[in-house]
């Protein structure tokens, strides 16, 4: 991998994080598609460097909610109840929807490596994407904030978040399709996927660090880390910011549309041997 690839990969890991699409889709269909030998999966060290990247991303953006978030926790722990603060409900409500997206995680462990090499299985994910972004639109009522959520509803977006480890499931898609499916309105689906992605990117990151440790960084792989970096962090506060303004008016058929051509353009290119 050069440094351009480094940065194009950068852009599109933090657009894609974001935006409804999936972005380990796209990490693994764009060098497939471009004809490029590079598997940035493979590359543990920029591939946490690129998530780092979007974790940048989200709390520089939410940064005001985050602060609050953490001294609404460690208040809570102290003085040991929750109460009518929304934001210790938040707080709680993040922790609790992270449980399940580690189990489904420890379940599909294997399912996941199987994935990331065949593109025909990523085809079929994204298709999936696009069915639950035209489901949330339809069935979603689009009327309570998070902090009318039950229990019951963020486990169930946790649960969702965990199928979106399969490359081609959407995290952001899948959870803020969820969110709509428990009566959220876009915006406050979007927002609660977002601020959920904070524990499950740095329990990757974490998770990763030994192998991280391990490959050590070489000198002529500092400026490809950094390009990764930069450009994800930069396109991902950008991708928050105008997806959210996006949905205050506009729906996700369009998200959906892309999932669908993408999905079977890829399934059809993988049956005819163009992609491999």
């Amino acid at each position: 991998m050069n440094v351009i690839q480094a940065a194009i990969l950068g852009i599109i890991q933090g657009l894609t994080e974001f935006l409804p699409i999936s972005s380990s889709a796209h990490l693994v269909l764009f060098p497939l598609y471009m004809g490029w030998h590079v598997n940035p999966e493979a590359n543990v060290t920029y591939d946490v460097i690129v998530h780092f990247g979007t974790l940048m991303a989200v709390l520089t953006f939410f940064y005001k909610d985050v602060s609050k978030l953490a001294s609404a926790l460690i208040k809570s722990i102290f003085e040991r109840k929750i109460g009518n603060d929304p934001y210790r409900r938040m707080a709680w409500f993040l922790i609790i929807g992270t449980i399940p997206t580690g189990i489904v995680y420890l379940f599909i462990k294997k399912l996941l490596e199987d994935t990331l090499k065949t593109p025909s299985y990523v085809g079929i994910f994204l298709l999936i994407t696009g069915v639950l972004l035209v489901a949330g639109e339809r069935i979603g009522k689009r009327a309570e904030s998070v902090n009318d959520l039950k229990t019951t509803d963020v486990v169930f977006i946790g649960f969702v978040q965990g199928l979106a480890i399969l490359p081609g499931i959407s995290r952001s898609g899948s959870t803020i399709a969820a969110g709509l499916f428990r009566g959220l309105t876009r915006e406050e689906a979007a927002r609660f996927s977002f601020l959920l992605s904070i524990p499950v990117i740095v329990a990757a990151a974490l998770e990763k660090i030994k192998e991280v440790a391990s490959a050590g960084v070489h000198g002529g792989e500092l400026a490809i880390l950094i390009a990764g970096f930069v450009t994800a962090a930069i396109t991902g506060y950008f991708a928050i910011k105008y997806f959210l303004d996006y949905l205050k008016k506009h729906s996700l058929y369009v998200f959906a549309l892309y999932c669908f051509a993408l999905g079977a353009t890829t399934i059809a290119l993988t049956a005819l041997k163009v992609l491999k």
